[in-house]
């Protein structure tokens, strides 16, 4: 072996030994710290921070199955038996700022008929404060609690699927709401259009007292198109295991979008939870015109998220015939 042949080798031999140590000499980047979901229980149970930000998201749901029946009144009517389902998915989102809580809620809901009429809806509602701009249930029927104690709860002039600008006051004890509600699309008894001004919102609103465990509540529709007023009240509360409601609703033309009926009608309900359970809830409405209904409900909480109800009414006419209904639902809620 030559001289040069033996620098070659011991050139090579240090490249590689100095490679071999380059190599050991990378060290690889620490992986990024985890960022865990954290509960936010600033606004209720159920809401979580979003990561990297400072709102709180709620995400719920409802799957229901219903065995019905209806009987109308009439000669040699027939008795309607079908099944109902239903799949929600609620998803709500809340954070602060210096104009109080900004807010939006979206559901999405599938209903499916035995006889195959499928449907899918979208409801939402969103506002910052008191200020609201929503398509759901009006302020008339949500700010009231709805109707009775029964799953049903009455005609108590319910309305859902509708848009509306509304603006709510919370002071203390005391809240007050006032909704522009939009009727271009609302339909009268006959299923016809309103023909006047039917893009000139019509106007609800409404004051409450809560005053320990009993609530007052007060209000007034207008039906634009029809120079209209609906009038309602309600008084709710509760004793030890028994929940009360009372309800007065009049309105003077049959086509009122916030009370169907030309008249006075009156709701009183009455519910007891008898056991941990399970709650049994009647309802009583009556009309001017001598006609009156009555709704019974049984709901068994069977488990945390399922829930069974069983619900019947009967309506006597006084004009001659009778209306019954019945309900048989099982619940998943999440």
């Amino acid at each position: 072996m030559n001289i040069k042949s033996l620098l070659l080798g011991s050139a090579a031999a240090l490249a590689v030994v100095s490679g071999a140590q380059a190599a050991d000499a990378v060290v690889a980047a620490e992986p990024e710290p985890m960022e865990y979901v954290k509960v936010c229980d600033a606004y209720g149970t159920g809401f979580f921070y979003i990561p990297g930000t400072e709102t709180c998201l709620k995400i719920g749901g409802q799957f229901r199955y219903e065995k019905n029946f209806e009987n109308v009144a009439g000669p040699n009517t027939p008795t309607y038996y079908y099944h109902h389902s239903r799949v929600r998915l609620d998803f709500e989102a809340k954070n602060d700022s210096e104009w109080g809580t900004v807010y939006s809620w979206v559901r999405l809901q599938g209903d499916q008929d035995d006889n195959g009429t499928n449907g899918v809806n979208f409801f939402y509602y969103f506002g910052i404060g008191g200020l609201e701009f929503g398509n759901y249930d009006l302020p008339w029927s949500r700010f009231f609690g709805y109707g009775g104690l029964t799953d049903w709860g009455g005609d108590d002039g319910f309305q859902d699927g509708k848009q509306y600008i509304s603006y709510t006051a919370n002071l203390g004890s005391v809240s007050a709401w006032i909704s522009l509600d939009n009727d271009a699309n609302q339909l009268d008894v006959d299923n016809l259009p309103h023909d006047n001004h039917k893009y000139i919102p019509d106007v609800s609103g409404g004051v409450s007292g809560t005053f320990g465990d009993y609530t007052a509540y007060a209000g007034l529709g207008y039906d634009e198109s029809l120079d209209s007023l609906a009038v309602k009240a309600k008084v709710s509360g509760s004793v030890g295991m028994f929940s009360f409601a009372a309800l007065a609703l009049y309105s003077d033309d049959k086509a009122n979008r916030y009370f169907n009926y030309d008249g006075f009608s009156a709701i009183v309900g009455v519910s007891a939870k008898v056991t941990d359970s399970i709650t049994l809830a009647k309802d009583f409405q009556y009309w001017d015109n001598g006609d009156w209904m009555l709704i019974a409900d049984v709901a068994w909480s069977v488990a945390p998220g399922f829930s069974v109800l069983l619900e019947g009414a009967y309506k006597d006419l006084d004009a001659g015939g009778n209306e019954k209904y019945g309900m048989l639902r099982f619940e998943r809620s999440f």
